[in-house]
């Protein structure tokens, strides 16, 4: 993989490849590897460098207008080299069949393609992300080698359902990056053109096929790429509004002839459900806390979680939602202690923490070797000392059209128009966490479990909204749907009406189940990858050639050249 840097190359470049893809993070470059050694010339387009920058993240700048979101996009987004995958969490798990279907009580509900179809690329997806076993359900057990719960879950109501956790290929406690180290240095086809950020895409006339895109750095320079399929993997939120601000050909925008760019705004609104006494919680972070489930590829790390069970939300038209824990680690957590005094030996200092972290180990002599039987005879992660035990949700949003992207009247540098986002979240959704809570009540309390405390305001019936907060998983803003009129891309994630453009990310989620999108992201890329591979692109490339501007070069422009 070579990288350039258009701020080095002489201005108004015109670069020609075969397939351009426009972001760098977990969609960009899964598509990007698939191409790996082949004869297609893959240029990645990314607006961030290698490092962290200020004045790039800036470009990030929104405008709300809707629900409160999170408006310190650093800590949500990222313009750099791998993307948000630089700073999220590595929490994984696949959508559930019925979030693939149409459900009467969820308008706009149903995808082209089935759940089934995809798990096959969910097996890849898994590679690229450094994670276990595709299975998220009770099956694990065995592979945990821990002993099934004796009594279980009334699967009627409520049904257990696991996330596991992303690894990075070099440093087990990191999740995957997808920046540097997860492309192989040795692959010619492969360029990456750096602190480039797309400000226009450019069709013919009719606005029927993409001919270009325009690239500018913050130094002014710029440059346009030709390319035979260009796909826009930028984000929930940034790939509709650059499909809404390329707007000098066509008025209305790239591919918003039905004006659906920008509708279907939607996230993971999460919430506390409840909370439990952290000294009492012991019993019930024992049953839903982590497992390890140890193979060829290393440990792996599972959380256990609950949801409604589909019979429950087909009977009482309610949303897919899910719980889990969520644990604030005391500050004289022993194990957390003993990762301090770790450091303190390291760097050969005895500081006033090091004291802090000896005393809390000596007096809790008890909990060390506690940790110690589950860590190696019950193959179990400790269970660190709780400050606060919540139980945390993750729920899925009604597709409304009215929750959406537009294009604010502010501008950034570049003089890009600023996302402008009303984010609605309706009462379906308090109705279905606060069906979820009291159901786990009932059941906690018939299995013998701590119960939480649950929050008040899930029986308020106003102002509730601010109990929820958005999770980053901006998502519905390009939906899929084989009908133009209900939808931005079609089943292969080709825009209805503009050849040549392509959507990846979770912008093409029609619906946003409870799950974590990242997996379903990469798997749903990885299908993107095939389709272009087998059925758009020509077996003759356009052949790219470098010879001015690499970072890791002395040459100082860039060349291109058609083979065909």
């Amino acid at each position: 993989m070579k990288f350039n840097d258009l701020r080095t190359l002489e201005n108004h470049q015109v670069i020609e490849t075969d397939l351009c893809i426009v972001g760098s993070g977990p969609a960009g470059l899964s598509i990007a590897k698939e191409f790996a050694g082949t004869n297609i010339q893959v240029l990645v387009v990314e607006s961030g460098g290698k490092a962290e920058d200020p004045d790039t993240q800036s470009l990030y700048e929104i405008e709300n207008v809707g629900v409160p979101r999170q408006l310190d996009q650093d800590v949500i987004r990222y313009r750099i080299l791998g993307g948000t995958s630089h700073i999220w969490t590595g929490r994984c798990a696949p959508f559930d069949d019925l979030d693939f279907q149409q459900r009467s009580w969820v308008p706009h509900s149903g995808w082209s393609i089935a759940r089934r179809s995809l798990d096959s690329y969910l097996e890849r997806a898994g590679e690229n992300l450094g994670i276990g076993p595709h299975c998220y359900d009770e099956r694990l057990w065995e592979q945990f080698k821990v002993s099934r719960p004796a009594s279980s879950l009334n699967e009627t109501v409520l049904k257990p359902v696991f996330w596991q956790f992303s690894k990075h290929y070099t440093n087990p406690y990191e999740p995957a990056r997808f920046g540097q180290g997860f492309m192989p240095d040795d692959v010619p086809n492969i360029n990456v053109l750096m602190n480039a950020n797309v400000t226009h895409l450019s069709t013919n006339a009719a606005g029927t096929r993409l001919e270009s895109i325009e690239v500018t750095s913050l130094n002014g320079k710029q440059a346009t790429v030709k390319a035979k399929a260009i796909v826009l993997c930028c984000g929930g939120i940034e790939n509709a509004r650059l499909m809404l601000a390329s707007n000098r050909i066509v008025p209305y925008g790239v591919g918003n002839q039905n004006d659906l760019v920008g509708r279907f705004l939607m996230d993971h609104p999460g919430c506390v459900l409840g909370s439990f006494d952290p000294i009492s919680a012991k019993k019930v972070r024992d049953r839903f806390g982590h497992y390890w489930l140890d193979n060829t590829k290393g440990r792996h790390v599972y959380l256990h979680g609950i949801a409604l069970s589909h019979k429950l939300q087909e009977k009482e038209q309610l949303l897919n939602c899910a719980a889990y824990l969520e644990t604030v680690t005391a500050e004289d957590d022993p194990w957390g202690a003993i990762q301090g005094l770790k450091a303190s030996l390291k760097n050969g200092k005895i500081t006033p923490q090091a004291y802090r972290s000896a005393i809390a180990l000596l007096t809790q002599p008890h909990a060390v070797g506690y940790g110690l039987y589950r860590r190696y005879l019950k193959n179990r992660p400790t269970i660190n000392k709780a400050e606060r035990v919540e139980l945390f949700c993750h729920v899925e949003q009604r597709p409304d059209p009215d929750s959406r992207v537009t294009l604010s009247d502010k501008f950034d540098r570049l003089g890009m128009p600023l996302s402008r986002l009303n984010w609605k979240i309706s009462e379906q959704e308090r109705q279905s966490v606060r069906r979820l809570a009291h159901l786990i009540c009932d059941e906690f309390d018939r299995l013998d479990l701590p119960k939480p405390v649950l929050s008040d305001w899930l029986e308020q019936k106003e102002g509730w909204e601010p109990n929820f907060s958005d999770r980053a998983h901006p998502t519905g803003t390009t939906r899929m749907s084989n009908d133009p009129k209900q939808g931005v891309v079609d089943a292969n994630s080709q825009v209805h009406g503009v050849d040549g453009l392509f959507v990846a990310g979770s912008s093409v989620f029609p619906t946003a189940g409870y799950a974590n999108p990242t997996l379903m992201i990469v798997a749903l890329s990885l299908r993107l990858a095939d389709w272009l591979k087998f059925n758009y692109l020509p077996t003759k490339s356009t052949q790219i050639t470098w010879d001015r501007g690499q970072i890791d070069g002395s040459s100082t422009g860039l060349v291109s050249s058609d083979s065909r």
